[in-house]
């Protein structure tokens, strides 16, 4: 009896060895997938290189180990690679004072227009402009009217035009 519980025990930590080992593997190959991706293969070449089947490209990307993986290597190269905005400015800026030192105002003026451009000073105005009013009043008012009067509107002579602006 002892022999027998003794061998269930040890078919029982095998067991266990080989799922772990399962895991690392498993690991160890999604580890490969995406760094075969961040290196610029396609998700197919990715597959491939990493011991997977094209076809299960989508369970892979799928799979948290994965998108952890390349979610964190991706804010690594971010960090490393990332241009400010206040960067950009500060080139330029240093830009223009090199033109003004050798007075030449046209490379001046583009790089003002860069820094107009990034600070959204062209961006377009809106003004939003709501009409309220009964209609059938403003037809009463339009009815009520002469022809010559009618004219004068329409040709842009009218001087006086009744209504309330509200800001």
């Amino acid at each position: 009896m002892a022999k027998a519980s003794r061998d269930v025990m040890m078919n029982k930590v095998a067991r266990e060895k080989s799922v772990v080992a399962k895991q690392e593997e498993i690991q160890a190959k999604q580890k490969a997938f995406a760094d075969a991706l961040l290196q610029g293969a396609s998700q197919a070449d990715a597959a491939r290189a990493s011991g997977y089947h094209p076809g299960n490209v989508k369970s892979v990307m799928r799979s948290e180990e994965v998108q952890t993986y390349i979610a964190e290597a991706r804010e690594g190269l971010s960090d490393i690679s990332t241009i400010k905005r206040v960067d950009v400015l500060n080139i330029i800026m240093e830009a223009i004072d090199m033109s003004r030192t050798l007075a030449d105002p046209s490379n001046m003026i583009n790089g003002a227009d860069k820094i107009a451009k990034m600070m959204g000073y062209y961006a377009p105005e809106t003004i939003k402009l709501e009409v309220e009013g009964n209609h059938n009043v403003l037809a009463a008012k339009f009815k009520a009217l002469s022809d010559s009067e009618l004219l004068e509107i329409a040709s842009g002579r009218a001087k006086v035009i009744e209504g309330e602006v509200v800001q």
